[in-house]
């Protein structure tokens, strides 16, 4: 009976984060650049993640670093994600603090969609493949950084590649 009491919270905010997902991608806009990032997600009790991606907006392409973490998590899991980003009016606006609520339940692979916002009104809708071992329902607080020095000339893919250069 354990088993079923503890699967209720996920399944139930999973079910909240997907219809608030598709409403909020109606109410975001016109996509300004594509964040594509892999992350390595490790939880007991309270989790923390790292890793690293690309962001490309305009004709250019810069690397991201990752880390942050989240309250109510046990096991550990890697994602790669793909991210739509609204409302990047300057390249330093993607710097900050990202807020959102997630929930997963990875058993080898699976699948988890997060909407991002952070204090300088960019929204990032992130579809994500998890591949591992771990149950979460949790507030995340992702830190995103660019490297402005590591800038190239690159275009939009339609689709994101890995591993991340």
């Amino acid at each position: 009976m354990r088993p079923a009491l503890l699967s209720a919270p996920v399944i139930l905010a999973a079910g909240l984060l997907s219809t608030s997902s598709a409403w909020a991608v109606d109410a975001l806009g016109q996509q300004t650049a594509k964040l594509c990032f892999s992350l390595h997600d490790a939880a007991l009790a309270g989790g923390y993640s790292w890793g690293k991606g690309r962001l490309y907006y305009g004709t250019h392409s810069y690397p991201v670093k990752v880390k942050g973490g989240g309250a109510v998590g046990f096991g550990y899991s890697k994602l790669k994600g793909d991210g739509k980003v609204y409302n990047l009016a300057r390249l330093s606006d993607i710097n900050g603090t990202y807020w959102s609520v997630r929930a997963e339940a990875t058993m080898g692979r699976g699948r988890n969609v997060v909407v991002m916002d952070n204090n300088k009104a960019v929204d990032i809708k992130a579809s994500m493949h998890t591949n591992g071992a771990h149950l979460a329902a949790a507030v995340m607080r992702l830190t995103l950084h660019v490297d402005p020095g590591g800038e190239r000339p690159d275009t939009m893919p339609t689709t994101c590649s890995f591993p991340i250069r």
